[in-house]
């Protein structure tokens, strides 16, 4: 039976996205969570790894994860295979005879040219409460659209995207003011939990028993699934048998999605997660999923 670990620890303390005490050194709060994936790649020892992570992370971070897996990352942008601006970097790795780790070569997928207009609802569908009934005029951009609106008698500038376009990188806003939005037939409004779905090129089947804050939450905290179907098709015969998973971080188990769109005989399925909802969502889709909890007890393993 093929062993496969994947996982990626949050991002939150090294994106660059975070304005006070971003980390940009090897150590804190956010080093310790990528060191629980170490300590589960040497003690699970599975045939393949994936490790993914925010692009714009620090310099010096950036070279002592490669230089902990022994190779370079992969940036993919989602864009390729989706309507949203994503880049990610992918540490993608096999087992040798001898227990080391090398690259996987992945090649960049084919541009598949999709917009936000191939994924949008129709806009007789979409209930009122995602449209702008506010004040709002355009000020102008080259690559979207910026609305100036209204909201409460607070003024405020928001990014609104032409449907000509790609959407931005999806936050984990929890469905505040800063989630994606777009232009359609002459109103802006935010995008729907489905539409967010169809960003991350999650299936239409997939169902979110949460509230539409939480599944916003999730979903931008979550992998683009066509990207990590793409990266795991290049793990020789991982589909011919049983396949053993250790998924750290698991979120809305992305990686199970992507699994079952390759094909794959899941035999076990174990995942760390602590977000109640996410844990809620993903066993509510995979009932098979072991729930592991924090993924700080693999140090006890």
């Amino acid at each position: 039976m093929k062993k496969l670990l994947i996982g990626g620890s949050p991002c939150t303390h090294w994106s660059i996205a975070q304005t006070k005490n971003r980390e940009t050194e090897p150590s804190g709060i956010g080093w310790e969570l990528f060191e629980n994936y170490l300590i589960a790649l040497e003690k699970f020892q599975p045939d393949f790894f994936l490790y993914e992570n925010n692009k714009s992370m620090s310099p010096a971070i950036r070279e002592e994860i490669t230089k902990r897996f022994g190779f370079e990352a992969i940036c993919i942008n989602s864009a390729l295979v989706s309507a949203q601006n994503r880049q990610r970097l992918y540490w993608v790795g096999k087992r040798n005879p001898d227990g080391t780790y090398s690259r996987v070569d992945v090649p960049q997928p084919e541009d598949r040219g999709i917009l936000l207009k191939d994924i949008l609802e129709s806009a007789d569908s979409v209930p009122d409460r995602f449209w702008y009934s506010c004040k709002w005029f355009f000020t102008g951009a080259s690559t979207g659209d910026v609305v100036h609106i209204e909201i409460r008698g607070n003024e405020c500038l928001k990014r609104v995207y032409s449907p000509d376009y790609k959407a931005p990188t999806l936050t984990t806003c929890g469905g505040g003011n800063t989630e994606a939005k777009v232009f359609q037939d002459g109103r802006p409004r935010k995008l729907t939990p489905r539409e967010y779905a169809m960003l991350q090129t999650v299936p239409e089947w997939y169902v979110f028993p949460v509230s539409d804050s939480q599944a916003y939450k999730m979903l931008g905290n979550g992998w683009t699934v066509d990207v990590i179907a793409h990266i795991m098709s290049h793990f020789d015969g991982l589909t011919d048998g049983p396949l053993d998973v250790l998924s750290m971080y698991d979120g809305m188990a992305c990686g199970h999605i992507a699994l079952d769109k390759l094909g794959a005989q899941i035999s076990r399925y174990r995942a760390t997660e602590i977000d109640k909802y996410a844990t809620k969502t993903a066993c509510h889709n995979f009932p098979d999923i072991e729930q592991l909890g924090d993924a700080f007890q693999v140090r006890n393993w």
